[in-house]
C-alpha cells in the first residue's frame, strides 16, 4: 500500500458570507479541522496524487423547519453546515482509497423538540473530465445536543474507493460532498445565498 498525504486533495468551497457567518457563531469547537496535510515534493508524489474533493456550493448546509410550520426563524428545528474536511490516500494496486474527515456543525433551532437531529449526506464520485458523478452514497447521521446547549458537532469519516489499474493515478478524479436535500431545502439555499 502507498499512503500519499496530499494538501491538494481539494480545497474546501469558497464559503459564502452566511456560510461564513453560521461558521464564525462560535459552534466550531473541532480542532484540526482545517489540516489537510502537507505534501512532499518528490517526484513519486506528484505522480500519483489524491483525487480532489470539494463541497458542493448548494448543498453545504441544511435548515430543517418544524412539519406543518411557516418557514421563519422560529420554525426552524436545526441547521447544519458540512464546515470543512481533511484527509489522505491510499494508492494499491487495485485503485486508490481516499480517506476523508468531514466536520459537520449543527445548530438546534427554536423549534426543536429532543435533542437529537438527523441528517442525510452524501459521496459522490466523478471520472476525469466529467462534472456528472459516476457513483453516489448516501449515509445518515445524527448530532446530539447536550442539556442546554445550542450547538453540537461531528467528524463523519468517508473512503470512498475508485478502481483504477496498477501505478494509474487518480489525480483528475473529482469527490462530491453535499447534504441530500429536498426540493425545498434546495430553494431555501438558494434563495438564502442571494440575499
Amino acid at each position: 500500500m502507498d499512503r500519499r498525504r496530499d494538501r491538494n486533495i481539494g480545497t474546501p468551497v469558497r464559503k459564502s458570507p452566511r456560510a461564513l457567518a453560521f461558521a464564525s457563531l462560535g459552534f466550531l469547537a473541532l480542532t484540526g479541522c482545517s489540516g489537510l496535510g502537507g505534501g512532499s515534493n518528490a517526484p513519486a508524489d506528484a505522480a500519483l496524487a489524491c483525487p480532489k474533493v470539494s463541497i458542493v456550493r448548494d448543498l453545504a448546509e441544511v435548515t430543517q423547519f418544524r412539519n406543518g410550520g411557516g418557514r421563519d426563524l422560529t420554525d426552524v428545528t436545526s441547521r447544519a453546515a458540512l464546515a470543512d474536511y481533511s484527509g489522505n490516500c491510499d494508492y494499491t494496486s487495485d485503485g486508490v482509497t481516499v480517506n476523508v474527515n468531514v466536520f459537520l456543525i449543527a445548530e438546534r433551532g427554536p423549534a426543536m423538540q429532543g435533542n437529537t437531529a438527523n441528517y442525510r449526506y452524501f459521496v459522490a464520485v466523478a471520472k476525469p473530465g466529467e462534472e456528472t458523478p459516476t457513483t453516489k452514497t448516501e449515509f445518515d447521521t445524527s448530532v446530539t445536543f447536550d442539556a442546554g446547549k445550542l450547538r453540537s458537532g461531528s467528524r463523519e469519516e468517508l473512503a470512498p474507493k475508485i478502481p483504477l489499474p496498477k501505478d494509474a493515478n487518480g489525480k483528475d478524479w473529482k469527490i462530491f460532498l453535499g447534504f441530500q436535500l429536498t426540493p425545498e431545502q434546495l430553494a431555501f439555499n438558494r434563495a438564502q445565498m442571494k440575499q
